[in-house]
Formats: C-alpha cells, structure tokens, sequence
C-alpha cells in the first residue's frame, strides 16, 4: 500500500521490470495510465497474463522477455529457473541450483519507445543494472522517475550491488533503502 499511494499519476506509465505474478503491476494498475509489465519465464509470464485478466486489469500489458541493455538485446538467451514460483530466475550466472532452463528473447526498455515514465521496478535476479543501462534514453525522456530495484545482499553480488548503485549515483539518483526489506531500494533524482 505504501507504493500505491508514494507513486501515483494517471498520466503517466509504471513499468514493472520482473513482474513475476503481478504483485505490483495489478497493485498499482489504477494509479496509473498504463502498466507494462515483463516478466522473462514462460509459465510465470502465463500466470501473469491471467492475474491481469481475473483482476480486469484493461491498462497492464504483459511482455515475455528478459530485460537487458542494447549490447545483449534482440537475441535469445538462457533463462535459469531456480524456483518452482519461478521467482529468482535469471539471464545471469545462476547461485542456486538451477532446476530448469528455457531460451528467451531480450529486449531494452529504449526499444519500446515509452513517453511520461512516472515510475520503474526492476527485481530481475542481478541484472538490474543492465536493465537500467538498456533504458537510459526512456529515464532521460520522462524526466528521471524514481526507480524501485532489488539488490541482494549476497556474497556474489557484492560487486555487482556497487556497480548498480555507482552507475545510479553517476545518473544522478540517491538511493535510499525500503525498510524494513534489506533487499529493496528506491532511487530519486537527486535535487
């Protein structure tokens, strides 16, 4: 409840990077204009596209693709499933044991060509910042809009974690953590 009423403008689009089932994208459907949700495994992107349909959501629009930056984009690649809710797949080196894998294609949020950004969640397994750097022109565009992310606390993410957090700070965002989650952060303009 506290990102339905922190983040709220009809006029603009919420994109929801890592939908999973539609938590957030159904959530905050009524709060905005239009949400595009992405979510990259199959049979969770299926489950995804009958919440929006059982919750009547007619502004959330459903992609099936893993997001990325313009180096990796418009290609297929490997999606390691590690959970069997499908939470915690990821395009990167999977640090759990993998139980599944599928191809999928990749995309940058550039590539969809979005006006009037008004907020961006991204909880993709450690491929945040590639995301990030894939939507540059979209954060430009709409006027640098908060950004809600995962960074893990893990070990093997530790370098990772930095490199997000520097490329945000150098974009000029600050970045604050959700609490009581030792997981979540949101990013805002720096004033």
């Amino acid at each position: 409840n506290w990102a339905s009423k922190q983040f709220k403008n009809k006029e603009k689009v919420f994109i929801d990077g890592g939908a999973h089932m539609g938590v957030y994208s159904i959530m905050l459907a009524d709060n905005f204009k239009e949400v595009h949700s992405f979510e990259a495994q199959r049979r969770t992107y299926n489950q995804l596209c009958g919440n929006i349909f059982l919750n009547e959501k007619t502004n959330v629009y459903a992609h099936n693709v893993a997001l990325t930056n313009s180096a990796k984009a418009n290609e297929l690649t490997t999606l390691s499933i590690v959970s069997e809710d499908g939470g915690g797949s990821t395009v990167c080196k999977p640090h759990a044991p993998v139980l599944a894998t599928e191809r999928v294609g990749t995309k940058t949020i550039d590539s969809y060509h979005f006006e009037n950004v008004g907020l961006i969640k991204l909880d993709i397994e450690g491929n945040e910042l590639s995301a990030l750097q894939g939507a540059k022109y979209t954060i430009e565009r709409s006027g640098h809009p908060p950004i809600i992310f995962e960074a893990n606390e893990d070990v093997w993410y530790a370098e990772q974690k930095k490199e997000l957090f520097r490329y945000l700070n150098e974009n000029n965002y600050d970045v604050i953590e959700i609490r009581p989650f030792k997981n979540m952060f949101a990013a805002f303009r720096r004033q």
